[in-house]
Parts: C-alpha cells; sequence; structure tokens
C-alpha cells in the first residue's frame, strides 16, 4: 500500500494515508494495520484510504490496554480533519470504537462497515453468542487454559505458523489485555436513524458469529455479507474488495 504518514505529536495516531478518492477509514482490530489490511491495496485505485494503527499498537503510541472507548474518541478527532466526513470500515475489536464513532459523530459518517464486530449486546440473549462471549472470556482471563487459548485462536482465523511472526507474537500481547466487548453498550437506534447506510459483514465460520451480525444489522436497518473462506480474516477473501467497492459506491450516489 503505497502512503505517506503522519504522527505529529507523541499523543496522536500514527496514520497511513494512500490513493485518491472519496475518503475509507479502515481500523484494525486485534492484530495491526499491515496484516489486516494486507489484501486491501487495490483499493487505492478508487478511494484515498485512511489506516490508522489504533493506541497500543506500533508506531501509535502504547498504551496499557484495547480500549473501544479510547479508539471511539481517537476516530472521531481523526475522521473531524476529514471535509465531508468518511467511509468507515470497522474490522473485529476495531469494529467496537467504530460503531461508537459513527454513534457520536453520525453526520461525519458516509458509509458504516462492520466485519465480525463483538458487538454482544445487540445479541446478548442467543445462546450461540453467548458461548462466543463466555471463550472471550475466558481466553482473556485465563491464560494457562491452553483449551481457551487453541479455540480463540481458531476463532480468530490464527494459523500455528502464524505464531511464529515477531508482528503477530507483538500483536498478540495486546489480546488478554482489553476493555471487554461486553461494556460496549452503543445506541444502534442513533445510527439506524440517522440513515447511515450500514453493511455488516461476515465469514461463515461461526454459527454464533453469524447470529450477532444478523442481529447488528438488524439493529442498524443494515445489509449483510457474508463472505466464507478465510475463517474470521474476513478482509482476506478474494470477494472482500468487490463487495466493499459496491457497497462504498453505492453509498457515495445515494449522497
Amino acid at each position: 500500500m503505497s502512503s505517506r504518514t503522519e504522527s505529529d505529536s507523541p499523543a496522536r495516531l500514527h496514520v497511513r494515508r494512500g490513493g485518491s478518492g472519496p475518503p475509507v477509514l479502515l481500523v484494525h482490530g486485534g492484530l495491526g494495520p499491515e496484516v489486516t489490511w494486507a489484501r486491501q491495496a487495490e483499493l487505492e485505485r478508487e478511494w484515498s484510504l485512511i489506516v490508522p494503527s489504533r493506541r497500543g499498537y506500533a508506531p501509535s503510541p502504547p498504551a496499557a490496554q484495547q480500549d473501544f472507548l479510547v479508539d471511539a474518541a481517537d476516530l472521531v478527532s481523526l475522521i473531524a480533519e476529514v471535509p465531508g466526513g468518511v467511509h468507515l470500515v470497522g474490522y473485529s475489536y476495531g469494529g467496537l470504537g467504530s460503531c461508537l464513532a459513527a454513534e457520536a459523530a453520525p453526520g461525519l459518517i458516509r458509509s458504516l462497515t462492520l466485519v465480525e464486530a463483538p458487538l454482544w449486546s445487540a445479541a446478548a440473549e442467543d445462546e450461540s453468542v453467548r458461548r462466543l462471549m463466555v471463550l472471550s472470556d475466558r481466553f482473556a482471563a485465563e491464560p494457562a487454559n491452553a483449551q481457551a487459548e487453541r479455540e480463540f485462536y481458531a476463532l480468530a482465523g490464527l494459523a500455528p505458523d502464524m505464531l511464529s511472526r515477531a508482528d503477530i507474537r507483538a500483536s498478540m500481547a495486546m489480546w488478554r489485555e482489553l476493555r471487554s466487548p461486553r461494556e460496549a453498550q452503543p445506541r444502534f437506534e442513533t445510527i439506524a436513524e440517522a440513515e447511515i447506510p450500514v453493511l455488516v459483514v461476515s465469514g461463515e465460520h461461526n454459527p454464533g458469529m453469524e447470529r450477532l451480525c444478523d442481529a447488528v444489522a438488524a439493529r442498524l436497518r443494515g445489509s449483510r455479507a457474508r463472505l466464507p473462506g478465510a475463517g474470521h480474516a474476513v478482509p482476506r477473501t478474494a470477494a472482500f474488495n468487490p463487495t466493499l467497492t459496491a457497497f462504498l459506491t453505492a453509498a457515495e450516489r445515494a449522497r
């Protein structure tokens, strides 16, 4: 991904920018942006990509934990600098802060795409979703629980050979230090009432995740896309870029 970077002060996020066209802000999850968005460089032919490293992920400022509330504040500040707002794409844990940023500044959101974001509150009563919540909690709270670790890595789509990569190991240090997704309580109705175009994407690899994404889409009055083939790593599927491009183009035309 060709880009320029900016990190004007120690408190600011490191941001990569590249391409031309309407602005698209890509927010990574538990792995850093270089891994998460490795296959999105081709989008620069039609879109201006804005790709921050969330706080705690180098070269952005360090943080004691992942915190979707901090992410949301960072994203609102970043979005406010872009004339006309952005198309916001949030993946996994990064989708929590993205959803809250859209709630806080709906007038600056051209569209919202959420990719397997753990917005448990949308379907907390569903038993298959509750199993995902419990697994996430066990992984974070019980470092010695080898079974929970195996199950969580499988859910996250982390292949054994990836564990040897230094960049991935550095990101994984943040996986157990986080504000729990259970605490995320977005006002979905604020986003829906603002008539922000919404797309919710899943990878068809886990029934609970499918039920969760269905519920999120319903609460946000959004569209749904199911892109199997890469598990949780949905942006790595061949269909992701065309699906996202079609959605963003339709949202631009509707403006």
